[in-house]
């Protein structure tokens, strides 16, 4: 394959919903196949300072977690030579004092060709302090963008 076909593989083989399940998998994510695009999600309990992967996207981005006592640290990791940009949208922090849970919304762009990638991922968060565990909840939706 040369060229822009081989681009436009490459693209398609980053959004395959299959190779993001089953790679996914071992970290309790689903995958499902969108309107052109790519659907995640994900959700699991993390021991507090424990760091864990909830989003992976095979050939493009992994997105890891690390609960701290009373933050939050977040990991994105390029799988792709050209990194992709995260933007974060908006955020809302949430503490012992609410009931509401921690959430995190960015724009993620991976400019591939022939074609860029663009997203979004939600990432919310309770946490059960007396035992010592948070629960991520993450949710993506990841597009080929044509036009």
């Amino acid at each position: 394959m040369g060229g822009a076909a081989a681009g436009a593989a490459l693209t398609l083989a980053v959004l395959d919903p299959e190779t993001a399940a089953a790679a996914g998998a071992p970290h309790g994510q689903l995958a499902s196949a969108v309107g052109g695009g790519l659907r995640l999600s994900c959700h699991k309990l993390v021991e507090d300072a424990a760091r864990s992967t909830i989003l992976l996207v095979p050939g493009l981005l992994r997105l890891d977690v690390r609960p701290l006592e009373d933050s939050l640290q977040v990991f994105a990791r390029a799988l792709h030579p050209v990194p992709p940009r995260w933007e974060l949208i908006d955020g809302a922090a949430a503490g012992a004092a609410t009931d509401e849970p921690y959430r995190l919304d960015w724009r993620v762009d991976a400019l591939l060709e022939p074609h860029p990638v663009r997203g979004e991922v939600t990432v919310t968060m309770t946490v059960d302090f007396d035992r010592g565990v948070a629960h991520f909840v993450t949710h993506a939706v990841l597009r080929e963008i044509t036009t």
